[in-house]
């Protein structure tokens, strides 16, 4: 079956095992394509951009996703979470004369939001959707670690900085897509690897310079074997001035532009269809899932049997979500965001060991609630069907609140990071904007690129500097943590601030969007993330194995 996107107009399908899919979950198929649904999805979520203002319970300064003119009160994590306020005080009853939507948004802006999401952390309030850190600062989406800086998405490392999606990582510098590995600089997909530098797709490989998809070697430099000696030397010789590391980037991007490349990264899985995914089984059209199985449309997540989420799941299994973000170990839950540890949520918002719990928010081990009013078991189960049918008739059941009710401005969002849209666009598309900016720093000014071609002779002067980004214009500073960082491993002071270094490295990994190819090697038929206008030469698996053997 076809349909046509209410939002952009696009034909869409809806297949029969989806059909299966939504009746187990009770909903009609949906009325928008699968990205216009992930887009209105990650529009609720700022994952990193941090404001100052005024904790509207004790009125002391605070950092928040949400800036001081947010239409809503926002307190502070401890205060969010202690017993100083009920969430329950916000109940009211279910009114059939007004749309829901249009009652929850009264709620949502009512009950208090917590400023950050960062729990059981020390030394490292500059962060946020992070747990379990020590020592670190402007890292998100981050799962424990210790003295990381600048880092996003991933977890149990120490001693990294400027890392996107990496695991188990020491020591490693401007690396995405890096697992399991040590003292790693400017690396790309690089798992289980030590001491490599502007590396790409290694395995297995210790002491690689410049290298494209190696496994289980040791001592190469562009890919040709040198002895240990050499390698050393080289080492020994070689400093991380900018010129350096602009040359040693173009001389792996030429090298990259000659090997081929697999269509897809599936990595032991079956059945699936998407990139960046490993460990799982019957999953379409996903992105950045591990441990996934009988999921379609889901980004960044470790989930079983669910639908359009993103950034959702975790282990133990989640299963059965439809629509959800930032949604952890629940099961049976739709259009929820920041639940966990829940089942039988609907329409609900950072809900906490919760059961048979609709349209609520901010509840912490309840059942049986209604835009946050307590009922009986039966008053609950007689009214929930109720409300549902009206929602049917208001044409509000089975969608995701609208993108119009979101605290967050487009331009903060991760819907940004994927669908990139000007002030303008987002305005006609109707999504929120935020126009607020942080005030710059009082501090004497700097052009990033009149910074010094290498670390030598910078002194602590530059920790007193406010640096203006040489890519926008943003003013960032330098902690001293970074600053012993790049001192005691040689590399030159970045010229760009943290947030242009970020989208930088998430340019590195391929857009979620799947293209018709071929293989340029057999002639297969293929999906690949590579657009048919790219240089690089795309290989089927089958294909792309044989050149490894």
């Amino acid at each position: 079956m076809q349909k046509e996107c209410a939002k952009c107009y696009s034909t869409f399908d809806i297949a029969p095992e989806d059909i299966g899919f939504y009746k187990k979950m009770e909903v009609d198929p949906p009325t928008l394509c699968p990205r216009c649904r992930m887009q209105r999805l990650m529009c609720f979520r700022n994952e990193r951009t941090l404001f100052k203002r005024k904790c509207d319970f004790s009125q002391k300064e605070i950092l928040s996703v949400y800036p001081p003119d947010t239409k809503a009160k926002v307190y502070d994590q401890k205060i969010w979470w202690s017993d100083q306020w009920d969430a329950m005080d916000y109940g009211r009853n279910f009114d059939f004369n007004k749309p829901f939507f249009e009652q929850y948004d009264n709620l949502y802006k009512e009950v208090p939001r917590i400023n950050l999401d960062n729990t059981n952390s020390e030394n490292s309030d500059y962060c946020n959707d992070t747990d379990n850190l020590k020592n670190c600062y402007l890292s998100f989406n981050i799962s424990r670690g210790e003295d990381m800086y600048y880092c996003t998405t991933g977890g149990l490392s120490r001693d990294c900085m400027d890392l996107f999606w990496i695991i188990q990582c020491e020591l490693c510098y401007e690396c995405v897509k890096t697992f399991e590995s040590y003292h790693c600089f400017w690396c790309l997909g690089c798992n289980n690897s030590n001491d490599c530098y502007f590396c790409k797709n290694l395995f297995g490989c210790k002491n690689c310079f410049g290298c494209v998809g190696l496994h289980q070697k040791e001592y190469h430099v562009f890919n040709k074997q040198v002895k240990k000696e050499e390698f050393e030397k080289l080492m020994a010789n070689f400093r991380f001035t900018h010129s350096n590391i602009k040359e040693a980037k173009e001389q792996l991007h030429k090298l990259d532009m000659k090997l081929p490349h697999r269509n897809l990264e599936i990595i032991q899985s079956e059945n699936c269809l998407g990139d960046y995914i490993t460990n799982s089984k019957n999953c379409t059209y996903c992105f950045d899932v591990m441990e996934a199985q009988d999921c379609k449309y889901v980004w960044d997540g470790i989930i079983n049997d669910s639908y359009d989420c993103f950034n959702s799941g975790s282990l133990p299994a989640t299963n059965r979500m439809y629509q959800c973000i930032g949604a952890y170990s629940c099961t049976n839950i739709k259009f929820c965001f920041r639940c966990e540890r829940s089942s039988e949520l609907n329409y609900c918002d950072y809900c906490s060991d919760c059961n048979n719990c609709f349209g609520c928010m901010a509840l912490r081990h309840k059942k049986y609630c209604i835009l946050n009013k307590q009922y009986t078991k039966e008053e609950y189960e007689n009214l929930l069907p109720e409300i549902i049918a009206y929602m049917k008739k208001t044409g509000e059941w089975g969608e995701y609140f609208p993108s119009s009710m979101s605290l967050v401005g487009y331009n903060d969002s991760v819907a940004q990071y994927h669908m990139p849209l000007s002030r303008e666009e987002a305005k006609k598309e109707g999504f929120n904007w935020n126009d607020y900016e942080n005030p710059n720093l009082e501090l004497e000014s700097v052009e990033g690129a009149s910074l010094p071609e290498d670390i030598d002779g910078v002194t602590d002067e530059i920790l007193n500097k406010r640096i203006k980004c040489e890519h926008d214009g943003k003013p960032f500073r330098i902690i001293p943590q970074e600053l012993n960082f790049y001192k005691k491993h040689k590399i030159a002071l970045p010229h760009i601030c943290p947030d242009c270094r970020h989208f930088a490295r998430r340019a590195q990994m391929n857009p979620r969007k799947l293209y018709d190819r071929k293989c340029q090697k057999c002639g297969l038929d293929l999906k690949s993330t590579y657009s048919p206008t790219r240089p690089e030469i795309i290989h089927c698996e089958k294909c792309y194995l044989e050149t490894l053997s």
